[in-house]
């Protein structure tokens, strides 16, 4: 249970505010017992003895007697009365309206009763003697006397009469402790519910203002425990969802201006070739036929997105891979011819090994694979002699393919990000460099669907390394 506690800090906070209140209220109890714990016996006694031997030593002077008393009565709440042989009371503190004592003639826990060297008055007769070692019980309406031999400077033997007065014993319903334990209990719960509360208020009005469209909502909590953890968790879950929206936006300004631009050019070369001029129709048909080329390309990158989101999402539904077994030295040979036809003034430097596996996969979408990584190698080389280099070799069960470039590279903040949908890190939409932000995106998703891996190597002005893992294709084959 502990483990389980120290893995949870509001657990164990909850858990250590009922401690605590515990630990108060019996706090409580134990201070109300000391109160109402009666001195002990053999202090009564010696407190009892050493005043009657102060007393004994001022019996010449009346006025003495009673000061003498009246100084014992402050600290130790002892009242008492001198009598002489005679039965007259000398002085006395007790009051008037007193109940009436029953006298006992011996202190407690039978000590020595009386001075040594004096006679013991006989007890009175309707007084019984308390039990060896106990305070005697008075009869309703009054109170327990104790007495003592006083030798008087005549040589008769008189006596001092003790009763103590002690406050009436404190109930455990008395209404200052209940308040108290109230109090604590009080206090303490409402600050637990203040530090749980709080937060979850903050937690609450993120949500809400989030849910209305405030995309900036945040809980701005910092805590350690579980509550803290959900803040965080809600803080980074808006965080992404403010990014997609943005993200989204963002397509559909660079989707309008990317259909946009090449209708624009279909429509020019149009207008020019309905004015009958034969070579000019011949022109604008090149035109337009590279523009629906450009917008077949932007259409198929988005479906094709589309494609592999839909079934991550929804596995039972339409198999987003058509999978064959696919020769890599054919695929590899398609791509290089369809670059140095785009790209006829940019090097193609090609380094496979001699015997590559075949892949298991969808064609058409590693097709896609390699012609995207192609194409922004080109795309993000400025000089046009600096060559592309396309490398694939065999490791073990996996085929690495490794693109390379000496282009302008990627700063290191942007790394992160180049793999996320609809991220660019050339802001232009220039027909060069232009796009969507889609190239390197779908490669990771149509690498992620064939059980591979991708990751990317960039220096600044130095260039980019992207590094594709297939696994190769089963020796058995497809089924």
């Amino acid at each position: 249970m502990f483990d389980r506690l120290k893995r949870s800090p509001l657990a164990l906070r909850i858990y250590l505010v009922g401690v605590a209140q515990i630990a108060v209220v019996l706090f409580g109890f134990v201070t109300l017992s000391e109160l109402n714990r009666p001195p002990p016996p053999h202090e009564l006694h010696a407190e009892e003895r050493a005043l009657a031997e102060a007393v004994e030593a001022e019996l010449a002077d009346a006025a003495s007697v009673e000061r003498t008393l009246m100084a014992a009565r402050e600290p130790s709440g002892l009242e008492a009365t001198v009598v002489d042989p005679n039965g007259s009371v000398v002085a006395s503190t007790v009051p008037d309206d007193a109940p009436q004592c029953v006298r006992h003639p011996r202190p407690l826990l039978g000590s020595a009763p009386f001075l040594p060297g004096h006679a013991r008055p006989p007890p009175p007769e309707h007084s019984p003697r308390p039990p060896r070692g106990a305070r005697p019980s008075p009869p309703d309406g009054k109170a327990a006397c104790y007495t003592m031999a006083l030798a008087f400077p005549s040589g008769e033997t008189g006596h001092i009469e003790f009763r103590r007065t002690r406050p009436a014993p404190l109930s455990p319903f008395n209404p200052i402790l209940i308040g108290f334990v109230l109090l604590v209990v009080t206090v303490t719960s409402l600050l637990l519910a203040r530090s749980l509360a709080r937060p979850l208020a903050k937690l609450a009005t993120a949500a809400r203002d989030f849910g209305e469209g405030d995309l900036s909502a945040r809980t701005e909590i910092d805590r350690t425990d579980e509550l803290g953890e959900v803040a965080r968790a809600f803080d980074d879950m808006a965080a992404r969802v403010a990014d997609l929206v943005h993200a989204e936006k963002e397509l559909v300004a660079n989707v309008s201006h990317e259909l946009r631009t090449p209708l624009a050019r279909i429509r020019v070369a149009l207008d020019i070739a309905s004015e009958g001029d034969a070579s000019a129709i011949q022109e604008s048909l090149v035109d337009i036929t590279d523009d629906l080329a450009e917008l077949e390309r932007l259409v198929s990158d988005i479906v094709t997105a589309a494609r592999l989101d839909l079934a991550a999402d929804a596995p039972r539904g339409i198999p987003p891979l058509r999978k064959e077994k696919v020769s890599l030295n054919d695929l590899l040979a398609q791509a290089a011819k369809r670059f140095r036809r785009a790209y006829p003034d940019r090097p193609l430097e090609m380094n496979n090994d001699d015997e590559l596996p075949p892949l298991e996969g969808d064609p058409v979408l590693l097709h896609r694979v390699i012609d995207n990584l192609l194409d922004n190698a080109h795309k993000y080389s400025d000089a046009p002699t600096h060559p592309v280099q396309l490398t694939t070799t065999r490791d073990g069960d996996e085929v690495l393919i490794e693109v390379r470039d000496h282009g302008v590279g990627i700063a290191a903040r942007d790394l992160s990000g180049v793999f996320h949908p609809f991220f660019r890190v050339d802001r232009s939409r220039t027909r060069a460099t232009g796009g969507l932000g889609l190239g390197l995106a779908l490669v990771k998703r149509i690498v992620d669907a064939h059980g591979g891996s991708i990751s990317l190597e960039s220096v600044v002005d130095e260039g980019t390394v992207v590094s594709v893992r297939l696994p190769s294709a089963p020796s058995e084959g497809l089924p």
